[in-house]
């Protein structure tokens, strides 16, 4: 907590903390805690939880007003007194706010979220002691139910379309055997007892993307070089190596992003 809730990060605003809150929640964090880790939490920290951090007679007036719950994702403040004084909205401006709270009249949004269940990666987590074996790529077969569309690479690798936007329902099942598409359709069904079943509710399948000018999948922590590949060339300042074969510094990266390292889970 003490690594992800914080406002003295060289690169995370702290006006941004309610959402590190609302990220902290998602992932395990009881509703609770992550209210106070951006409120009584740090109070207590710095020795001043008798004035601040809290809702009580002679702590320093310092209030929020939420058009939601605050672990919602877009909850949006839509009044803030700071020592007791009205700032947001600007008095000068209160006939006239910034509307918010636009389609959030139903009761849902007065409470938390509903998050995943993380019990299995939980138990995994204390069964290897936060320190899984890192094992190689596995091609392990997915089963992909209710899948609405799904797009895959056809001749000359164009990219088309394999199921029609009236497909009945929720969609079809994509059987995936060994990182490669081996059914689709209704009457699709794995022979592998140990496949992997994700029930994509509507959701769709998409053939690999591609990025440009960026470093995405090919570290884990951006501020860390030694979780990456290292500083690519700029071929417009220096020469490229003619041993990486790639004069005009076009770097592709292939399933660079990986699920399986301890820092992931």
């Amino acid at each position: 907590m003490n690594r992800l809730v914080q406002s003295d990060h060289p690169i995370t605003n702290p006006r941004y903390l309610i959402y590190e809150a609302q990220q902290a929640y998602f992932f395990g964090l009881p509703e609770h805690l992550a209210l106070a880790s951006v409120t009584s939490t740090p109070a207590i920290a710095s020795g001043l939880d008798h004035r601040i951090g809290i809702l009580a007679e002679g702590a320093d007036a310092d209030v929020v007003m939420w058009d939601s719950h605050p672990l919602q994702l877009g909850a949006t403040p839509t009044h803030v007194w700071i020592d007791g004084l009205l700032e947001i909205p600007v008095p000068r401006n209160r006939h006239h706010p910034v509307q918010v709270g636009v389609d959030k009249d139903g009761e849902q949004w007065g409470r938390a979220p509903k998050v995943p269940n993380w019990d299995k990666e939980r138990n995994k987590t204390v069964l290897w002691d936060g320190l899984p074996p890192l094992e190689g790529a596995k091609r392990d077969d997915v089963v992909f139910m209710n899948v609405k569309k799904f797009w895959k690479r056809g001749s000359g690798g164009k990219i088309m379309n394999a199921l029609e936007d009236d497909t009945p329902g929720n969609g079809v099942t994509v059987i995936v055997e060994r990182g490669k598409i081996g059914c689709w359709g209704n009457t699709c069904v794995s022979t592998n007892r140990e496949a992997t079943t994700v029930d994509l509710k509507g959701g769709s399948i998409a053939a690999g993307l591609m990025t440009f000018g960026s470093l995405l999948g090919t570290e884990e922590i951006a501020s860390e070089l030694s979780t990456g590949d290292g500083q690519l060339y700029d071929a417009m300042i220096e020469d490229v190596p003619v041993i990486l074969n790639d004069v005009g510094a076009i770097t592709k990266a292939a399933d660079a992003l990986m699920f399986r390292t301890r820092n992931a889970l």
